[in-house]
């Protein structure tokens, strides 16, 4: 299968790696294949690539895992050799190192390696310390052009036309979520139905959206999901001349979607927007 990448983000991550900058940042919504995008950009540089990944840790994060100070302490011992043809070290998900992790790489960045560029990935770089942003060139990906994510259903083999328009409605141009919604039935089904209520949190009463603050309440996952699709309803019909109330409603979404992003108690924030 091939690598989709809006043409005007891949020009800008291969620019960036070509003049050699030092650091870069690709930061985009979750489902936006950042991995994928910077290990196809990276092995066009004739470069040595090398991938690190959050480790599972039982006392902090056992599902996602978390980069540990560990882990860039042996990156440090790896870095002390230079390959001839340079090299890019790729952190996914980097906004997973903790304070001490994120203030041993900020050396790095202050006293790089020979022939080495950082091309960090995060889908919440605001969780990244400024210290180390001010030090990278941050490139936000774009998401998928209309024509990008048809071809992309036409190599995934998606015929049927009803699931074709659910599937570019909940990936909105992401061929990360693009594929996974097309491959996983019970994954596309569950995020179905989080669309359903997401457009009875908008379009229902208080009451319907306390009960469903009281359903999402339990998973930060879910509530952003809920929170993210409905915000796309109301872009939707703003853009259709929707009210000034929907536009209100939008930035009241935007807030709450914010402070559960930043750890916020997720019951608190839901029940908050039962007078939405």
């Amino acid at each position: 299968m091939g690598v989709y990448v809006h043409p005007l983000s891949e020009k800008m991550i291969h620019s960036a790696l070509t003049q050699e900058r030092h650091a870069v940042l690709l930061s985009g919504k979750e489902g936006s294949g950042l991995l994928t995008i910077a290990q196809h950009v990276a092995s066009a540089q004739a470069a040595s690539v090398l991938t690190l990944q959050p480790e599972k840790d039982e006392k902090i994060d056992l599902v996602k895992g978390v980069i540990a100070i560990e882990q860039i302490r042996r990156l440090y011992d790896t870095l002390r050799t230079s390959p001839a043809n340079g090299r890019i070290v790729i952190i996914d998900f980097a906004d997973r190192m903790g304070a001490p992790a994120q203030n041993a790489f900020l050396k790095l960045l202050e006293e790089p390696p020979a022939r080495t560029q950082f091309v960090l990935l995060s889908h919440y770089p605001e969780r990244l310390l400024p210290t180390i942003r001010s030090r990278i060139e941050e490139i936000d990906v774009r998401p998928l052009l209309a024509e990008q994510s048809q071809a992309l259903l036409d190599e995934l083999r998606v015929s049927d036309a009803l699931k074709r328009t659910r599937i570019l409605f909940i990936a909105d141009g992401r061929p990360a979520e693009i594929t996974r919604l097309a491959q996983d039935d019970t994954y596309y089904e569950g995020r179905v139905a989080i669309v359903k209520d997401a457009r009875t949190f908008v379009t229902g009463t208080p009451y319907d959206r306390v009960l469903l603050a009281k359903e999402y309440k339990d998973s930060r996952e879910k509530a952003l999901l809920l929170l993210s699709d409905a915000m796309a309803q109301l872009k939707d019909s703003l853009a259709k001349g929707g009210t000034e109330a929907s536009l209100d409603a939008l930035t009241h979404l935007e807030r709450v979607y914010t402070r559960i992003v930043a750890q916020g108690n997720v019951r608190l924030q839901l029940s908050s927007l039962g007078a939405l």
